[in-house]
C-alpha cells in the first residue's frame, strides 16, 4: 500500500472474495483416476512447481486456449478419468467452497466511492458456477455486481504476466497508481507493484475486512 486516494479497487477472486481449496478437487480426481501414477498430484498450483502436464493444460484453459470440451477431454486423457461432462464439471467446481458474503457486501458498499473491478485467473466452467452462487445470494449474476470484470480466459493471458496488468490499466480508464489491487498470491502482488499499482496482500480475512471498512 502506498497511498489512500485510490480511484479504483481491483480484486482477485480465489482467496479474496471466494473461499477455495484446490486440494478437494485434486483428491477427488485422484480417487476416481484409473491411472496408478495419478497425474493429479500437485493440482494445487499455489504450492506446485508448475511442471506437470496437467498444470500446463489447466493454465492453457485458464488463458482461453482450450474450449470447455477440450479441457474435459484432457482431464479424461491425461488424468485417466472416465466421467461425463456434468460429473467432471461438478468435481472441477469442488475447489470453490463459497462466496465470502460479508466481504462481497462490503465491496458492493464501496461502489458508492470507487470504481470496483475484478481481475482473476479463471476459466469458463468456474465462471458459470460463480454466477449460480451469486444468483442464490444476491439475485444477480456475478459480473453485474462489479463495474467491470477481467477474466484471464477472455484475455488470452494470466497473472502474473505483465501484459494482463497493462490490459487492465488500458481498459479501465485509470492510471496504474490510481488503482489498488487485492490478491492473496505474492507473485501477483509483486507483478502489480512492478506495473505501478498500489497493492494489498490478502493474508488474513479479518484484517482484510477491517481494511476494506476503513475505505467506506
Amino acid at each position: 500500500m502506498i497511498k489512500e486516494n485510490y480511484k479504483m479497487l481491483l480484486f482477485d477472486l480465489g482467496g479474496v472474495i471466494i473461499d477455495i481449496d484446490p486440494s478437494i478437487t485434486e483428491n477427488k480426481f485422484k480417487e476416481i483416476s484409473n491411472k496408478s501414477d495419478s497425474k493429479f498430484k500437485g493440482l494445487d498450483y499455489r504450492n506446485d512447481k508448475h511442471s506437470s502436464e496437467l498444470i500446463t493444460m489447466f493454465f492453457n484453459y485458464e488463458q482461453g486456449f482450450l474450449t470447455d470440451s477440450e479441457f474435459r477431454d484432457g482431464i479424461r486423457d491425461i488424468g485417466g478419468i472416465d466421467r461425463n461432462d456434468e460429473e467432471i464439471d461438478e468435481i472441477w467446481n469442488l475447489v470453490i467452497l463459497k462466496i465470502n458474503k460479508s466481504v462481497l457486501e462490503l465491496i458492493i458498499k464501496l461502489k458508492k466511492k470507487y470504481s470496483i473491478m475484478v481481475l482473476s485467473n479463471t476459466n469458463n466452467i468456474h465462471r458459470v458456477y460463480f454466477d449460480l452462487l451469486t444468483e442464490k445470494i444476491f439475485k444477480n449474476n456475478f459480473s453485474v455486481l462489479f463495474d467491470k470484470v477481467f477474466y484471464s480466459y477472455e484475455m488470452s493471458c494470466r497473472k502474473p504476466d505483465k501484459i494482463i496488468y497493462d490490459k487492465v490499466v488500458d481498459s479501465s480508464g485509470f492510471r496504474a497508481n490510481d488503482i489498488i489491487f487485492f490478491d492473496d498470491m505474492t507473485e501477483n502482488i509483486k507483478a502489480a507493484e512492478n506495473n505501478g499499482m498500489n497493492t494489498y496482500h490478502v493474508k488474513n480475512k479479518k484484517e482484510f475486512k477491517d481494511y476494506l471498512s476503513t475505505l467506506l
